[in-house]
């Protein structure tokens, strides 16, 4: 028993080492990439990804939750959405001094319906596996191996002239902690690999356009993280260091009769080296009070290999494609000798307060800074017919800097213990944040209009600094008013502001309240519940709506009301059935954050699902 116990809890601490002021904290103002990887632990809830429609259902209570969750060695699970499928299988085992998850899922998302009965080109074919070994030779000592393999292929983009025709990712992890299990006196090694190889054209899929375009990309990138954990009396530190490096080439084609002619580079070979350094240390006087201070600085080296490179035109002899040097000098007006190297220091401070064991409050102040994305500096892409096509970032952007201050609270009754859970009392949980972000030098998509730091009046895609202010909050309160029924409400709030601009930042997420209620039972043989969300979107005023003087990403799109209905059935913890139907009322509506899978700058309005019924099976053994 001691020892299932230790499992169990080195399950998680291998990964709890704290960078408090660590850069990974803030991103881009808006991100594009694949989907993340399906790990184990969500398989066999996961329900059909679509990014066009924004509410994680997944969230929403369901007694079949503890089928999948349970400790049997045998899961599976298989749904119906509407007319896409989800199947997945699990095994997990846990031994004397080892353990194992071993995870296959399957995604076939097809077109759908929108409320207006109007077919939405959307779908995509997805493969999943995942292996976690871990091997505890004794309780100082464990080693524990993560392999993923995510395919992705056929995934259509409506709001984009090309598909992401395949997305390929293997991902390796291999962490070992030596010491205390509780992060007293430990070390943390971290190993990592990830490989990417994606596809994207504008002919496999839709109607072949007039030249047939596709994009090679491929990817890898290394990471090794070493640090040590220790305990002092009332003092906890955590210091540790990593390399990262980071090779990452995309390369444009024109499909010909006769061959395929590279015309340019979207990342022209791109190689980084990362260097960073950190501490953390916290100081708990009392089990009222903690302080917490964490440092971190970081060094980039980044060499575009190709930025000089001379691609031939075999349509007129003697005459080459423009490199990346000359598309930025064109851009920006200034020269780039293919190396970059930038400095990132943060700092970051917080002070918890927990008066009672059921109210916890906590203030952040911190300075966070991030280095600009491979898109946000190297992207090198020309488009001589439609310059307005054109995606040239700048290479010398600086490292954009978040000056915040944030406000987290969370406060709890005296009988609630979880939602719908209050051992037979009323119980209330209430908390949120609010967070103010003055940024310095904020990194924007925009489009050149000579603009200060761009020379180019094309219209084209280009990238900048500018000094932005950003708000947000998010407050929830879930109230279990009998032993079976629970509601809860969520609300979340963004405003974004360009301040040198003096105009709204693009992609600032509208007010969003999603409220549920929720009934649960026991029966002779197990447990049900049903329940219903109500989410309300409104609409989005503050936008970036005109490519004249801004990017043009936005789109003025309506406020929104949907309702769910869903249910589920727990048969002794080994058998469980999920159903609903989303958007009852089969409403007509389109997200204001636009999908991002692929890079898509300009602004298109793609509807999600109209009315869906769903129904998923899970199993356990």
């Amino acid at each position: 028993m001691k020892r299932a116990v230790l499992l169990s809890l080195t399950l998680s601490s291998i990964l709890m080492a704290e960078n408090l002021a660590s850069t990974t904290q803030v991103g881009p103002l808006k991100s594009f990439s694949p989907p993340k990887p399906i790990a184990p632990n969500i398989a066999q809830g996961y329900m059909v990804e679509n990014q066009f429609d924004r509410p994680n259902r997944q969230d929403y209570f369901s007694t079949s939750s503890l089928v999948y969750r349970n400790l049997d060695k045998f899961h599976i699970s298989s749904g119906v959405y509407g007319k896409s499928f989800y199947n997945s299988a699990l095994f997990k085992y846990r031994g004397g001094n080892f353990y194992t998850n071993l995870n296959i899922n399957h995604t076939k998302a097809n077109s759908y319906k929108d409320g207006g009965g109007n077919r939405v080109w959307f779908g995509y074919e997805r493969f999943n596996q995942a292996v976690i070994l871990g091997y505890l030779p004794n309780e100082f000592l464990e080693h524990r191996l993560v392999f993923i393999h995510d395919n992705i292929d056929d995934d259509k983009q409506p709001h984009n002239p090309a598909d992401a025709i395949k997305t390929e990712r293997y991902i390796t992890k291999f962490k070992t902690r030596v010491g205390e299990q509780d992060l007293s006196n430990t070390v943390l090694f971290d190993l990592s690999h990830i490989h990417l190889k994606r596809e994207s054209n504008n002919f496999s899929l839709r109607k072949a356009a007039k030249n047939k375009v596709f994009v090679d990309v491929g990817r890898d990138i290394y990471e090794f993280l070493l640090s040590y954990e220790r305990d002092l009396d009332s003092f906890h530190n955590s210091f540790g260091g990593s390399f990262a490096y980071d090779d990452h080439i995309a390369k444009r084609y024109l499909k010909t009769p006769n061959r395929d002619v590279l015309n340019g580079y979207r990342f022209p070979d791109v190689v980084q080296k990362t260097y960073k350094i950190y501490n953390s240390t916290s100081y708990e006087p009392s089990q009222n009070h903690k302080f917490s201070l964490g440092f971190e600085y970081i060094h980039n080296d980044a060499k575009a290999k190709k930025f000089d490179a001379m691609i031939p035109n075999p349509r007129v002899s003697g005459t080459f494609f423009p490199s990346p040097k000359a598309l930025w000098r064109q851009t920006y007006g200034v020269d780039f000798d293919g190396s970059i190297k930038q400095n990132l220091f943060n700092v970051k401070f917080k002070y918890d307060f927990r008066p009672l064991n059921l109210e916890s409050y906590s203030v952040e102040l911190a300075r966070i800074s991030r280095l600009p994305s491979n898109p946000e500096r190297f992207s090198a892409l020309f488009a001589p017919a439609m310059p307005q096509n054109s995606k040239i970032s700048n290479p010398h952007l600086e490292p954009e800097i978040h000056n915040f201050i944030k406000f987290s609270f969370d406060v709890k009754s005296k009988f609630y213990k979880s939602y719908l859970d209050s051992l037979n009392r009323v119980g209330l949980n209430f908390g949120g944040y609010v967070m103010a972000d003055k940024v310095k030098d904020l990194i924007i998509f925009d489009r050149a209009r000579g603009q200060s730091g761009v020379v180019a009046k094309n219209g084209g895609i280009v990238t900048r600094n500018v000094d932005a202010t950003i708000y947000s909050t998010n407050l929830y309160t879930k109230l279990n008013f009998t032993p079976n029924f629970a509601t809860s409400l969520n609300l979340t709030y963004k405003y974004g502001q360009n301040d040198d601009d003096k105009r709204a930042l693009y992609q600032i997420r509208p007010f969003e309240a999603l409220l549920n209620l929720d009934y649960m039972d026991y029966t002779t043989f197990g447990s049900y519940n049903i329940g219903s969300a109500i989410r309300y979107v409104a609409k989005q005023n503050r936008g970036d709506f005109d490519k004249k003087t801004g990017l043009g990403i936005d789109s003025k799109n309506s406020d929104f009301t949907t309702l769910d209905l869903y249910a589920g059935v727990n048969v002794k913890d080994k058998f469980g059935l999920r159903l609903g139907v989303n958007n009852l009322f089969d409403r007509e509506y389109a997200e204001f954050i636009t999908g991002e899978h692929v890079e898509a700058l300009d602004s298109a309005t793609i509807n999600a699902p109209g009315r869906v019924f769903y129904m998923s099976f899970h199993a356990s053994f």
